[in-house]
C-alpha cells in the first residue's frame, strides 16, 4: 500500500512505500499459528512489502524459517523464574536482530503465545533502533491462578513483560477481558496503544440442513486439558438419557485418555464416540444439535476457546460451559449473540440447559457478530 504524507506549504505530496516485518512465534497447523496467518493474510491485502519470519512453515504464506534447537520447557521455566527472561529465546532474538540491521523497516510486528518469546525479543530490539512495535498475543502471559503456574515463574513472566513488552507502541490481546487482566499486570509501565484482535474463525460460515434422526448429537472439538474438564458433562449426558433423551456425545479430535468414562455408567459409555484429529469437521458439524465448548473451570479466567469462533460461523446452537465472569460470557451478552447457552460446570445446570433448548432450529444467522467484532485487522 503507498501512503501518501498530505501536502506542506502547498508543496507535492511525498510518497513512500512502508516495509514492515512480521515476527511469528508460528504460522502453521497450530492454534496460535491459523490465527496468525490469517492476520497476516489480511494485512498483505493493504500493504505490498512484508517481510515475515516464522519458526514454521504454511504453503499459502511466504516467510522466511527460523531453525531453533529445541530446549525442554522446565529449562525455560526455570530461566524465566530465575531472571526473568528466557535466556534461550533472547540469546537467538539477539542474533536475528543483528542480521536485520541492514534492512530499513518502518514497523515491526511481534506476534506470540505464551510458550515463545522470540517474537516479543526481537520487537523489543527492533524498538531500540526507533523503529514501530506493534506486539500480538494471543495468551495471557502468564496464565491467571488456576491454572497451575507456579509462583516463582508467574513473577519472572510479570517481571519480562513490564520490562520488554511495556517498550511496544501498541498492543493487542485476544479480548477485552484479557486486555484488561494483561494492562493491570503491567502496572502503568506500558505507555502506548492497546486493542483486541479476536481469534479469527477459520472456516467460512456454514448453513447446514438438520437431519432427520433417531439421536440428539452433542458435539466436542479438540483438546481437553488443564482446567478445561469434562466429568460434568459426561454427568449430564447419562442424566439426559435417563430423561428419556436418545443423546449421543461425540469428541473429535480429543485425546481418549484425558476423558475419565468411569465417571459415567457402561450404558451411558456407548452413547459416547471419539474420533480422531482431522481437518474436514464439516459431517460432524451437519450431525449435530448441539455444538459445545468448554471453558476452564475457574473463576475470573481471561481465555475464549478458539473453537468458539469457528461455531459462530454454523448454524447450530451452542452451549458454552464456563466459570463466573468469563470473557465468553461477556461477549455473548454484550453482542446479544443468539443461540448460544451459558452454563456453569455443574451436571445439572448443564443437564437443564441442553434439555430447555433441545428443540431443532434452522434460522440460525450470527452473520452480524463476524462483522462487528471479527472484521478487523492490526493498525498501523
Amino acid at each position: 500500500m503507498i501512503a501518501s504524507l498530505p501536502k506542506i506549504n502547498g508543496s507535492k505530496r511525498i510518497s513512500f512505500v512502508m516495509k514492515i516485518l512480521v515476527v511469528a512465534s508460528s504460522v502453521g497447523n497450530t492454534a496460535p499459528g491459523k490465527v496468525f496467518s490469517s492476520y497476516i493474510k489480511r494485512l498483505a491485502k493493504d500493504y505490498q512489502q512484508i517481510d515475515i519470519i516464522s519458526l514454521d512453515s504454511n504453503e499459502t504464506i511466504s516467510s522466511e524459517i527460523i531453525q531453533i534447537p529445541k530446549v525442554h520447557p522446565r529449562l525455560k521455566k526455570l530461566s524465566i523464574s530465575c531472571f526473568g527472561l528466557d535466556l534461550f529465546d533472547y540469546y537467538y532474538a539477539y542474533n536475528l536482530q543483528k542480521k536485520l540491521q541492514e534492512k530499513p523497516y518502518d514497523v515491526v510486528i511481534s506476534m506470540m503465545s505464551a510458550h515463545n518469546f522470540l517474537p516479543l525479543y526481537v520487537g523489543a530490539f527492533l524498538k531500540e533502533r526507533n523503529i514501530k512495535w506493534i506486539n500480538y498475543c494471543v495468551d495471557a502471559v502468564p496464565a491467571p491462578k488456576g491454572w497451575g503456574l507456579s509462583d516463582s515463574y508467574s513473577n519472572g513472566l510479570i517481571k519480562m513483560i513490564r520490562k520488554y513488552m511495556a517498550k511496544a507502541d501498541r498492543i493487542y490481546f485476544s479480548n477485552d477481558v484479557m486486555l484488561q487482566y494483561q494492562l493491570n499486570l503491567l502496572n502503568g509501565c506500558f505507555k502506548g496503544e492497546s486493542g483486541v484482535l479476536y481469534t479469527l474463525p477459520d472456516i467460512e460460515p456454514l448453513n447446514l440442513p438438520v437431519k432427520e434422526k433417531d439421536e440428539f448429537t452433542l458435539l466436542y472439538t479438540g483438546g481437553i486439558y488443564q482446567a478445561r474438564k469434562v466429568d460434568q458433562l459426561l454427568l449430564a449426558v447419562e442424566k439426559l438419557l435417563n430423561s428419556g433423551l436418545n443423546v449421543k456425545l461425540n469428541f473429535v479430535g480429543t485425546n481418549p485418555n484425558s476423558v475419565d468414562l468411569n465417571v459415567v455408567s457402561p450404558e451411558t459409555r456407548s452413547h459416547i464416540e471419539f474420533f480422531g484429529y482431522t481437518r474436514d469437521l464439516l459431517p460432524f458439524y451437519a450431525e449435530a444439535d448441539f455444538l459445545i465448548d468448554i471453558d476452564a473451570d475457574i473463576e475470573n479466567d481471561v481465555f475464549i476457546s478458539s473453537k468458539f469462533f469457528n461455531y459462530l460461523m454454523i448454524n447450530r446452537k451452542i452451549l458454552c460451559i464456563t466459570g463466573k465472569n468469563s470473557p465468553v460470557t461477556r461477549f455473548v451478552e454484550e453482542s446479544n449473540v443468539e443461540y448460544v447457552y451459558i452454563t456453569n460446570h455443574t451436571c445439572n445446570d448443564i443437564f437443564q440447559s441442553i434439555l430447555n433448548n433441545s428443540s431443532a432450529c434452522l434460522n440460525i444467522d450470527r452473520k452480524n457478530i463476524y462483522k462487528a467484532k471479527l472484521d478487523k485487522g492490526i493498525e498501523i
